[in-house]
């Protein structure tokens, strides 16, 4: 057996590890933290309104286990997020002076899976 031949298990089994990582991350935000449900949430938010974003919200979650956002709109608009540390179910989203959405976040990311 040629020294090539023996690697191609050994390729093919890494493949298959790869191919079963990236499937992995790809349904990992059904089962997400905190964090992720809050920015899944607002980008669904965003869409729903039609609004044309620039820079998709960047998320960061304090100690209190608050969740805040940032992100700009294409006309320059800034978008903000924010899932307080009191009630981590809900969410609200708001486009400059506009608030979009203040509401539970799972009815944003089922009513989004239902209409995926």
């Amino acid at each position: 057996m040629s020294a090539r031949r023996a690697w191609a298990p050994v390729v093919l089994a890494a493949a298959l590890l790869l191919a079963g990582c990236s499937q992995i991350a790809a349904i990992a935000p059904v089962g997400g933290n905190h964090l992720a449900e809050v920015r899944y949430a607002a980008i669904d938010v965003l869409l729903d309104a039609d609004v044309q974003i620039l820079t998709a919200p960047v998320c960061a979650q304090a100690p209190s286990g608050e969740v805040s956002c940032q992100g700009e709109t294409a006309d320059g608009t800034d978008i903000s997020v924010l899932s307080p540390a009191d009630d981590q179910t809900v969410v609200t989203v708001t486009v400059g002076d506009d608030e979009l959405y203040s509401g539970s976040i799972m009815d944003v990311l089922d009513e989004a899976a239902r209409n995926g």
